[in-house]
């Protein structure tokens, strides 16, 4: 059976309707259903649009971890092509992740991958998902995200809107000049990684840094390639802890530093941590945008949020399917008003959300439970992991396209 997500939101209120199979309506998976069967049904294909390069990538010979006692990446922190020695590979090479500056893969300089954003040099950056492992998810939208950050920490910083230093790089910073760059550096690191584990979907996280020089200032791109991991099963619970950020337009790598002590404090049984302002208004997740389902309507913060990848697809949907959004916050003191609630981000695409956690007004802990799951949440979580890959865009290569093509 096909049901549309206006039929949902009307069984959501209570209302009867008919239903009528079509093509262009979504499959709704059963209550019972788990997310598995949800993802084992999805055909849709990755558009391919502007496949980078052909990248001959080599990798340093001297895996010797001295450098990752420094704390910001920099000039000093390069990795000279000289110095490369691809004989040596096989022995050096960590092979779960890749790591690539300025185009070039070279050794990781931290103990951690978390490091990478915690002890680097402050910048713009962006997380983004492989998808069929050649392919990035709503790519477009990490380049857009990169030149709108970059330039709100510019407005930001008085020393740096001043600094004629930075020029040249102000002048550079569009969606033309960095589209390039950022799909070169991905391409390099999605390529390496796809040959030290095939079939693996992968996690990349872009940073891009930059610095005052005498010829207009002086940009630096940094690509960190992992494994993605699998999805959270059921049941997922968050909670809610912490004050929103001030700039949450702005993906500035500050802010990794700034959410560190919540993430420490956070329950090992919960995914996520929920920011909330002094009057009981929920904003965003430290890594996800945040929605609350109430009388049938889904409810997110319009402003003082990050607009991430996924929640620019699902409000492109909603509208598309004719749900109503309330772009304004949802408040903890409705929360026993809600039908369902849940979160989203590149690695999570749509997670519904069956607990949450918080603390009441009289000081008292209390877990709010969303069990069994609202049939609107699962039916807009079915929608994404059906459209996401259509919304991605191929940056390489696969073995064979350029043969085939010529």
């Amino acid at each position: 059976m096909q049901l549309g997500l206006k039929v949902l939101r009307r069984i959501a209120l209570g209302g009867r309707t008919s239903v009528r199979g079509s093509k262009d309506h979504l499959k709704i998976p059963h209550a019972a259903s788990t997310v598995t069967s949800v993802e084992r049904s999805i055909l849709a294909a990755p558009r391919a649009t502007s496949p980078a390069r052909a990248w001959s990538v080599v990798f340093p010979g001297d895996s010797s971890r001295a450098s990752r006692s420094f704390r910001a990446f920099s000039s000093s922190a390069a990795l000279p092509e000289a110095s490369y020695n691809s004989d040596d590979i096989e022995e050096n090479m960590d092979r779960s992740l890749v790591f690539v500056h300025n185009g070039i893969c070279g050794p990781f300089p931290y103990e951690s991958t978390q490091d990478f954003l915690l002890m680097g040099k402050r910048g713009a950056y962006t997380t983004a998902r492989s998808v069929d492992t050649t392919a990035v998810f709503e790519f477009e939208a990490h380049v857009e995200r990169l030149v709108k950050t970059a330039t709100l920490m510019l407005e930001s910083d008085e020393d740096d809107a001043s600094d004629a230093g930075l020029a040249k790089f102000r002048e550079g910073l569009s969606y033309d000049v960095l589209r390039p760059l950022v799909e070169d550096s991905m391409a390099a690191g999605m390529c390496r990684f796809r040959e030290a584990n095939p079939g693996q979907e992968m996690k990349v996280t872009l940073l891009m840094t930059w610095e005052p020089t005498s010829e207009g200032g002086k940009r630096d791109i940094f690509t960190l390639v992992v494994p993605l991991g699998d999805r959270p099963t059921q049941p997922v619970k968050v909670q809610v802890n912490g004050k929103p950020r001030k700039n949450a337009m702005a993906k500035d790598s500050e802010w990794t530093r700034q959410r560190r002590a919540l993430e420490l404090q956070k329950p090992k049984d919960c995914n996520e941590v929920v920011l909330c302002d002094d009057s009981g208004l929920l904003f965003e997740g430290l890594q996800t945008n945040f929605y609350a389902v109430k009388g049938g309507r889904l409810q997110t913060a319009g402003e003082g949020v990050l607009e991430g990848t996924v929640r620019k697809l699902l409000l492109e949907e909603c509208e598309r399917e004719g749900v109503e959004v309330d772009l304004s916050p949802p408040s903890l003191e409705e929360i026993d008003e809600w039908q369902g609630c849940f979160i989203s981000s590149t690695s999570r695409l749509l997670l519904p959300v069956s607990r949450v956690v918080y603390t009441s007004k009289d000081g008292e802990q209390r877990v709010r439970s969303f069990e069994p799951l609202d049939p609107l949440v699962t039916g807009l979580e079915g929608m994404i992991l059906e459209r996401y890959r259509q919304e991605s865009t191929r940056v390489v290569e696969e073995e064979g396209t350029e043969e085939a093509r010529a």
